[in-house]
């Protein structure tokens, strides 16, 4: 057979017309719309992120980290959730105690970014823009979302859309409303009645209500069908459907799982050292959690100490404890020693006294609940006196009051700081974790300076509260007998005097919340929602209260939100 050799430029020029005719027939024959839009493989982008159910699922698991980190787990003086105590009835702040906190003026200026805007507004709308992605992406076209797993999704978004407009409604009253992601800088936003927020919030915590899980059916960690009801009540009851907060609670209080904790249980029941009583043991290590035989645990959020993502603990013992290590105590020979020579495990930790409880909270409350019988006010509870554990003191060995030991309580920093009366429930007295014990173990227990966080798991709803949101609600429709009996119930617990019917009002109330859920719920949100912070702080905390306004029961809108907002008027609350 015989070839004839073809000419190369010839074929060449041949093949290149064949590719540009292939090229047209491409062409013309695509959507250049879909053509134009690739799918990016090698980096994270929207499009990929929100695929499969792992990928919502860690976008979800991501709103729980968000709202543990921002609202419950730090000591910064303009975070959550030491500001949501300071500027109350509950306490002194006295980390930098030379002026006078201007609650009333300085504090609460719109300007003020790192307060009006860093503590809630801020942190909340990150959590709704979130949710709004999740939500909205959910139902976009690269789901692969089944619809059962698209529905728990929503509802568990939603609970926290809802959670986070019930906050900002609380603080701030009329504030914006967005419900779908915002893809481009928006300078239009408009605020809606606090009414309608609340509306929006109990929307999204129904959903909630309806469409997740029993409490019995999740783990430790996450939301569930009780925690959305609860929430749900306290909305209910800021919008006056008095009814419907207590069908809501009483979703909680009626489960058949669920109830108060009233006998002894957990990690420190047989402990050699400590004695303690039920309420003691609901804030002890390891004793948070429904598998640990708590029926009380609503919504617990979890640390984990040098885990990745754990958290190690939240710093609730560094706030509130006293710096007892450094409280002074005079020798015979006029020396001066502290009370222990280090922070110590067994004398609640390392405390740093930023805030000191008002005499109100350790002291006048319980005179009205029944001083004795309370078992929230028992030794073990609220601890007012102390053992003197120092080899170098004269006095060694001796009680700070009952033997009139000469402790120094002359100074600010002693009296503010140093000493004063421990809720037990801030420290997991005994329990430190081990790598943070001191090498010199002279005095048992000693402790590094890194041992300042509360170790063990926080809880975000409790039941006892539960029965106090009913107890509003029933309040409010002018049912004090039923009222009384959901406060007895949480006041039999605790072993204290019955209120009687006729004595009950929103006053009692507060009152029963403070000695149930101090250092524990958002005091701040929970007078400001009532409108009753300036009264309540003047009346209780004068040295805050007193430079406070009437204009005050709500902060001011963050000034740095009304002036990018130039394409309508975000407006400000009367007053700022």
């Amino acid at each position: 057979m015989i070839f004839w050799p073809l000419n190369y430029k010839y074929m060449k020029t041949i093949k290149n017309k064949f590719l540009i005719l292939i090229a047209c027939f491409l062409i013309l024959g695509c959507n250049e719309d879909s053509f134009l839009e690739e799918i990016p493989k090698d980096f994270l982008s929207p499009e990929i992120a929100y695929v499969t159910v792992n990928d919502f699922d860690a976008a979800v698991l991501n709103l729980y980290a968000q709202v543990r980190n921002e609202f419950y787990t730090s000591d910064n003086q303009n975070s959550f959730p030491a500001i949501s105590w300071d500027g109350t009835d509950m306490v002194y702040a006295h980390k930098n105690f030379g002026t006078r906190p201007d609650w009333g003026g300085s504090l609460l200026l719109p300007t003020n970014t790192s307060l009006v805007y860093e503590a809630m507004w801020r942190p909340a709308y990150r959590i709704i823009y979130d949710v709004n992605v999740i939500i909205g992406r959910s139902e976009g076209p690269q789901s692969q979302l089944t619809a059962e797993q698209k529905k728990r999704v929503q509802a568990e978004a939603a609970f926290f859309r809802g959670f986070m407009y019930k906050m900002l409604a609380n603080l701030y009253g009329d504030v914006p409303i967005v419900l779908e992601e915002v893809t481009s800088p928006r300078r239009d936003f408009v605020r809606s009645s606090r009414e309608e927020v609340y509306q929006q919030s109990a929307a999204d915590l129904l959903l909630a209500a309806q469409e997740l899980p029993d409490v019995d059916d999740v783990d430790n960690s996450r939301i569930n069908k009780q925690a959305a009801y609860h929430l749900l009540s306290e909305v209910y009851i800021s919008l006056g459907k008095w009814q419907e907060a207590v069908n809501a609670a009483s979703q909680v209080i009626d489960h058949p799982q669920t109830a108060l904790m009233t006998e002894r249980f957990g990690s420190m029941v047989d402990h050699p050292t400590f004695g303690g009583d039920v309420y003691w043991d609901l804030f002890r290590q390891g004793n948070q959690n429904r598998m640990s035989g708590n029926t009380e645990a609503i919504w617990v959020l979890q640390y984990e100490f040098n885990v990745p993502g754990g958290n190690d603990g939240f710093q609730l013992e560094r706030t509130v404890i006293p710096r007892l290590w450094q409280a002074k105590i005079a020798n015979n020979d006029g020396s001066v020693h502290p009370l222990i020579p280090y922070p110590n495990t067994n004398y609640y930790g390392r405390g740093s006294g930023f805030m000191s409880p008002t005499r109100y909270l350790y002291d006048n409350i319980w005179r009205k609940s029944g001083y004795e019988q309370d078992m929230r006010n028992s030794e073990y509870n609220i601890v007012r006196d102390f053992i003197v554990n120092n080899p170098s003191s004269d006095h060694n060995g001796k009680w700070v009051f009952k033997d009139n030991v000469p402790i120094a309580l002359s100074s600010v920093n002693d009296t503010t700081r140093n000493f004063f009366p421990v809720f037990a429930k801030a420290s997991v007295v005994g329990q430190h974790p081990t790598e943070l014990y001191h090498n010199d173990q002279t005095v048992p227990g000693s402790l590094t300076n890194s041992a300042q966080r509360t170790f063990r798991d926080r809880y975000a709803i409790r039941l006892a509260e539960t029965y106090l949101l009913r107890a509003e609600a029933y309040l409010g429709m002018g049912d004090k007998e039923n009222a009384a009996a959901d406060v007895n119930t949480v006041r039999n617990r605790a072993q204290a005097p019955v209120i009687n019917p006729t004595d009950l009002d929103i006053d009692y109330l507060l009152d029963e919340r403070l000695r149930e859920l101090h250092y524990e719920s958002f005091r701040l949100l929970t007078l400001t929602r009532l409108g009753k912070l300036v009264e309540w702080t003047k009346a209780k905390n004068p040295w805050v209260g007193e430079l406070y306004q009437a204009h005050n029961n709500l902060w001011p809108i963050p000034f740095n939100e009304i002036e990018k907002n130039i394409e309508a008027d975000l407006g400000q609350n009367p007053g700022y």
